[in-house]
């Protein structure tokens, strides 16, 4: 909470800032600028005391009324679809800063020609030393028509920001939505591959085998791996392949010797990628590649990090049930590897699978640039 608080006030003093660096950098033109046209009427507009009361005068009717329409008016009317009652209040609030400022005007007139004054500031315009109403109506028109040409302007920039900053807030929720997803898919992995490696150490047990030490030992360093160091957005290329290994070699430790297997795991440079990607693949050609062990059964997989593209390639026999092609391949695994990568690589990756009589193969493609 403090931390947000932070964030809001630091945001806030930044956006004011601004505004004060703005202004000050208008006045300090309008005041330094000389604007008056001494050299046709002998006569240094600027040096008059009136002058840079002028001048303040006119950045302050500014700042009224453009602050007053992009921080109520726009907001609490326009942007609402409240049309009507938006130019029922700016209309009125144009006229009395146009009426202020021309007012203001005038009476400096008696002291300074404002003909002579080719004043630089946001609206200028001569005004006479009538004070007339005609007069008065006459000095505001080009005024009020300046006034509401740079409400237009400050408007357009209001909806300009408002649209840039709901963009940055649905980036932010998406974000956030993304990274949810991300880690409840990954909380996923977790349980499904704790419960297919108990059922092999089941299996060893059962068995009395020897090397259900070393399967537990190596389950341990896994699930390490799995509570503190899978927890971040990316890991070592060196770090997945510590933990390839060991999964590999638990799986080997319930199964007799075999030269059908084959395992190769490199890469060109030193990489950072989403962690267990390549879970989902061994389990499957594990799972599959050894369900009926004959002299033909064989396991053919690759993790390979080359030229910014990651291939996780799995092949294994494959036995269709029933002497059909229709047996189920896959599982949660798979499918919970296809919405990750959606999520991570959504226009970046590609995933193919190809199933016959006698092998099961999968390769996943990712682009990681």
């Amino acid at each position: 909470m403090n931390i947000t608080r932070h964030s809001i006030s630091v945001a806030l003093r930044s956006r004011v800032a601004r505004n004060i660096y703005m202004w000050a950098l208008i006045l300090w033109n309008v005041l330094t600028i000389n604007s008056g046209n001494q050299e046709a009427f002998h006569y240094n507009v600027i040096q008059s005391p009136w002058y840079p009361w002028i001048m303040v005068a006119g950045v302050v009717c500014s700042a009224v009324l453009l602050y007053a329409n992009n921080l109520y008016l726009v907001p609490r009317f326009l942007a609402r679809r409240k049309y009507l009652a938006y130019i029922a209040l700016v209309l009125p609030l144009t006229v009395l800063v146009t009426l202020a400022y021309v007012l203001f005007l005038k009476l400096a007139n008696e002291d300074i020609n404002i003909d002579h004054l080719q004043h630089v500031g946001l609206v200028s315009s001569p005004v006479s030393n009538v004070w007339t109403l005609p007069e008065i109506i006459a000095d505001m028109n080009m005024y009020l028509s300046g006034y509401m040409l740079w409400v237009f302007i400050f408007t357009m920039a209001w909806y300009m920001n408002d649209y840039y900053r709901q963009q940055k807030l649905f980036a932010a929720t998406e974000k956030k939505r993304v990274e949810a997803e991300l880690n409840f898919l990954k909380s996923q992995i977790n349980p499904h591959f704790l419960f297919n490696t108990l059922n092999n150490l089941y299996g060893l047990t059962l068995k009395k085998a020897d090397n259900a030490p070393d399967v537990i030992l190596k389950l341990s360093s896994i699930l390490r791996y799995l509570l503190y160091d899978s927890n971040i957005p990316q890991v070592s290329f060196e770090k997945e392949k510590e933990v390839m290994q060991a999964y590999i070699d638990i799986e080997l430790l319930r199964l007799p010797e075999n030269k059908n297997f084959h395992f190769y795991i490199v890469s060109d440079g030193d990489y950072n990628v989403p962690p267990l990607l390549w879970l989902p693949v061994l389990e499957n050609i594990f799972k599959h590649g050894t369900r009926y062990i004959t002299d033909s059964y064989f396991i053919d997989y690759r993790f390979t990090l080359e030229q910014q593209k990651l291939t996780v390639y799995g092949r294994n026999n494959y036995k269709a049930i029933n002497g059909n092609g229709n047996g189920k391949v896959g599982g949660i695994g798979l499918e919970n590897l296809r919405k990750r990568l959606q999520l991570l690589y959504p226009e970046k990756h590609k995933i193919e699978t190809v199933k016959d009589d006698t092998a099961y193969t999968i390769q996943v493609q990712i682009d990681l640039i």
